[in-house]
């Protein structure tokens, strides 16, 4: 537990000092993956539990969502999203092993879980005053964010972790929009 809590002090403080803790792991591939699955459990859970336990509508206009669903879909897509910054990381010249890249994300999803924990408690006292952390500790996990995949790919700057994660984003959407068309699913 106390390793848990020196990473989230330091990725509070020093985002680029927690990737290469993380990175020193060097965890197999099994490891990181296992690591990664009850990540993506807890916060489908924490997910079902703030909404009563009953099945959810992640998005506005699409049909609810049961539990497994949910965690297949956040688990494949994160996983193509480490893929595809992982690529994008390659082609600027970063060097980083995939398995420390879903540890990476296995951290980053448990500091989005504290996060919805948080914003979740301070509902109960003042909806604006979560509103205005939320908008607050979402700028701070971004910057966390590209701190931890600029150590993870040794790309030596923040503004290229960014980059790599934009163009990440937008090749994922882009062959995930590819995929579902070619399933016969359309935009309408």
């Amino acid at each position: 537990m106390n390793f848990m809590i020196n990473l989230l002090r330091l990725s509070l403080t020093d985002p680029n000092a927690a990737g290469m803790h993380i990175s020193a792991l060097r965890p197999s591939f099994g490891t990181a993956l296992s690591a990664f699955v009850v990540t993506i459990i807890t916060a489908v859970v924490l997910i079902f539990a703030l909404n009563g336990f009953q099945t959810a509508v992640i998005l506005p206009g699409f049909p609810e969502i049961s539990p497994v669903s949910l965690a297949a879909i956040m688990g494949l897509g994160t996983l193509g999203l480490v893929g595809s910054i992982w690529l994008v990381a390659h082609a600027f010249g970063g060097s980083g092993s995939f398995p420390n890249g879903i540890l990476i994300f296995a951290w980053i999803q448990i500091l989005q879980v504290l996060l919805q924990v948080l914003q979740a408690a301070l509902m109960v006292v003042s909806i604006p005053l979560a509103g205005l952390v939320s908008l607050i500790a979402t700028g701070l996990l971004f910057w966390i964010v590209f701190g931890l995949l600029n150590a993870w790919l040794n790309l030596g700057s923040m503004w290229k972790a960014a980059l790599c994660f934009v163009i990440g984003v937008i090749g994922l959407s882009m062959a995930g929009a590819v995929v579902l068309f070619s399933f016969g699913v359309s935009p309408g």
